[in-house]
């Protein structure tokens, strides 16, 4: 496996203070476009804060004015800036997270490496290896209907630990809702739990052919600036979908 460091690949997080809101988190995120938030009081960092802990928490007991210090799930526990990228995919797939904290040896804060970063960092790999979509792909995706409510996608997604569901029509992709589009339709909204998927999901859908080699496909991530893809047959029939997990699932198995 290419041999880089985290500390070459971790980025300043994002700040809130500890008693902003979930609502005032959830606009941060959606307009810096990230996924994780650094919670702190003074320099002091108390914990993360993640779309997911937020999203899980929309349809069931989330109330928009809760302070996110009530929900921050981790503390800073971090991985040193040192450690290769081979160890950094053991340690999130065993965390079960897309975001690592990177501390310098004093145990300083240095920035955050999500999947992002330990995917873009695989494009080398991938191309020696020569793998394509399928066989890393997962066939069995999350598939509602434009109809369905935006209740029944965060339900099924909470269930199932993922991070969208692709809408399908006649077994195409039609859309996707992810937690991005969540935090950005639903926070503050609860009357919108009711809503058909056809008026938040996303669209048009990204996608690319069975066969397409996986390392073009973390370039092509990284220039439409998604984290998972939808996967079609020639005849543009729904195959599975590709997010960066299954990169780095596929890469763990590589090492």
């Amino acid at each position: 496996m290419f041999k880089r460091r985290v500390g070459e690949l971790a980025k300043r997080p994002h700040i809130v203070p500890a008693d902003a809101t979930v609502t005032q988190a959830a606009d941060l995120m959606v307009t810096a476009d990230v996924s994780c938030l650094a919670a702190v009081t003074g320099a002091r960092v108390l914990g993360f804060l993640t779309e997911r802990e937020l999203v899980r928490h929309l349809d069931v007991d989330l109330d928009p004015s809760t302070p996110i210090r009530e929900i921050l799930s981790r503390t800073g526990v971090g991985i040193a800036k040192d450690l290769g990228v081979d160890e950094a995919i053991k340690r999130m797939l065993e965390r079960r997270e897309r975001h690592l904290p990177v501390v310098d040896i004093g145990g300083s804060l240095v920035g955050l490496v999500t999947d992002k970063e330990l995917v873009d960092a695989l494009a080398v790999d991938f191309m020696v290896e020569s793998v394509d979509c399928r066989a890393i792909m997962r066939a069995d995706p999350i598939c509602l209907g434009p109809g369905d409510s935006v209740r029944a996608a965060l339900g099924q997604m909470r269930q199932k630990n993922a991070g969208c569901v692709l809408v399908t029509d006649a077994g195409k992709a039609a859309g996707i809702f992810t937690e991005r589009d969540a935090l950005r339709a639903i926070m503050g909204r609860p009357e919108r739990l009711l809503d058909p998927l056809s008026a938040h999901m996303s669209g048009p859908v990204v996608c690319v052919p069975v066969d397409a080699m996986v390392y073009k496909v973390i370039l092509y991530m990284r220039q439409k600036r998604v984290r998972r893809l939808a996967v079609t047959e020639a005849d543009g029939r729904l195959a599975g979908l590709i997010t960066q997990k299954d990169i780095l699932l596929y890469a763990r198995r590589m090492g």
